[in-house]
Parts: C-alpha cells; sequence; structure tokens
C-alpha cells in the first residue's frame, strides 16, 4: 500500500535529517578533540575548551 507524503511531510523529514546532521557534527567535533588530546598538550587543552563550551562547566563555588 503506498502512502501520500505532502509538502509539509517532506519537510518534517528534512528538518529531521539536518538536526541529526548538526548534532552529529557537534558530537564528533567534541570526540575529535577529545581523541587529539591523548596525543598532545595543544589539543589537550583544545579538547577541555570544547567539552566546557559544549557540556557547560560546573565550578564548587556554586555550592
Amino acid at each position: 500500500m503506498l502512502s501520500y507524503l505532502d509538502a509539509g511531510t517532506g519537510s518534517v523529514l528534512l528538518a529531521a535529517l539536518a538536526g541529526g546532521a548538526a548534532g552529529f557534527a557537534v558530537l564528533g567535533r567534541l570526540m575529535w578533540h577529545r581523541f587529539l588530546g591523548v596525543f598532545s598538550k595543544k589539543h589537550r587543552a583544545m579538547a577541555e575548551e570544547a567539552s566546557s563550551e559544549l557540556v557547560g562547566e560546573s565550578t564548587d563555588e556554586d555550592d
């Protein structure tokens, strides 16, 4: 049985694919910097910076 896909359905699917791609890009950036951080000090600093940007940095002053 064939189903009808109108323009609204196509735009929802396209938005879902774009959102998924953006999510994977952010995750890939975070993991890539962590991977490179194992091998060099410069990349370790970049990994810590990327992690604090993407995840957020908690401080002990909030307690």
